[in-house]
């Protein structure tokens, strides 16, 4: 339970149903933690109070599990080298895979509890022809979250619960609002928990040594200006370069060995391949050595259909059927067949 309205509600639907529910917390991060510019997160000490309030009014147990030192040594300083090497991490799927549906998991079967309910916005439903756990997209696919959850394995799906991925956001705020009054103002948790104000450039100077200014160049290598550190910057960056130019540019290439950075304009940034590393798949294995899906390379982003073929046991390469722009290093790439998650991989440079 994060103290936000989507787990709360996740608790209430269950313990309506039937379920013997408990309410488990993480606390992720330390108490000397910025988080009084950390407004929109969903671990403070105030979202702790939160779910400890719910839990109170659910008539639930409460319980606070203390997982500062893994989320720092799995997620945290992960996130930061990514950045060293030039990519652009999702920090979000490496937590749901180690932490929430890895440690927490492992720690709640210790203590006996069968299930790990959460408020993610999907659905997981076991096959009637294969008899496998499939994970699809929520309803409201405004609000799907599958994408984060393309690294969990058949055992990890199989102990999850998501009874709010049949809901619409709006239904469940309206639920929330007559039955815990006092979250109905709460806004959602959009900012990466561990970076106070949404501010990369500030989080990243504290972690990384050396951060130095360096050329920008265009696609022909000529310099047109001067970055702040390659590290704050990610593929398909417009803002913030502070170059004058005829027509928009944007960050095509970072070239960490170099301490250079590529920028392009919108026709350079078309991409009609890419390849992925450290693959995964809901089913255990891939659908085929060569298959069609549509493809998700971020969070926000349509997805757009695609050929994969897979290379090695952790590799494969996807040529798009139309040329994608942004396609960014150390973002992930997710693979659906319609509502149904395939699986998914890590973009790497090409």
């Amino acid at each position: 339970m994060s103290g936000g309205i989507d787990s709360s509600m996740a608790a209430k639907i269950l313990k309506d149903s039937g379920w013997e529910v408990i309410g488990v917390t993480m606390k992720l991060l330390p108490d000397n933690f910025d988080w009084k510019n950390n407004t929109k997160t969903c671990c403070s000490r105030k979202d702790i109070e939160a779910a400890r309030k719910v839990s109170l009014k659910l008539n639930i147990p409460h319980i606070l599990i203390n997982f500062i030192q893994p989320f720092e040594k799995k997620i945290i300083n992960p996130f930061c080298l990514e950045y060293q090497k030039g990519c652009t991490p999702n920090p979000c799927v490496e937590c749901n895979k180690y932490i929430k549906f890895g440690a927490l998991l492992e720690k709640i079967r210790t203590l006996g509890i069968s299930y790990l309910a959460t408020g993610h916005y999907c659905r997981i439903e076991k096959s009637n022809t294969s008899g496998l756990y499939e994970v699809k997209k929520g309803l409201d696919k405004s609000k799907d979250q599958s994408y984060v959850l393309w690294k969990l394995s058949q055992d990890q799906i199989s102990r999850i619960k998501t009874p709010v991925g049949i809901f619409s956001k709006d239904d469940i705020r309206k639920k929330t609002g007559k039955v815990f009054p006092f979250l109905k103002k709460k806004s959602e948790s959009q900012d990466i928990c561990f970076i106070p104000e949404n501010n990369y450039h500030s989080f990243l100077a504290s972690k990384l040594q050396n951060i130095k200014e360096g050329a920008i160049v265009d696609i022909q290598g000529k310099i047109i200006g001067t970055h702040k550190g390659y590290p704050f910057y990610t593929i398909g960056q417009r803002k913030g370069l502070g170059i004058s130019h005829s027509k928009p540019l944007y960050v095509k290439e970072i070239i960490p060995e170099k301490n250079v950075i590529v920028a392009g304009e919108e026709k350079d940034m078309l991409q009609k391949s890419m390849k992925v590393k450290n693959t995964s798949f809901i089913a255990g294995n891939p659908p085929g050595n060569n298959f069609k899906a549509m493809v998700k390379i971020r969070y926000n982003f349509k997805e757009t259909s695609a050929e994969i073929k897979i290379e090695s046991k952790k590799t494969a390469s996807i040529k798009f059927d139309k040329p994608q722009k942004a396609v960014t290093p150390g973002q992930s790439a997710v693979f659906y067949t319609d509502d149904i998650l395939i699986g998914g991989g890590v973009i790497i440079k090409s």
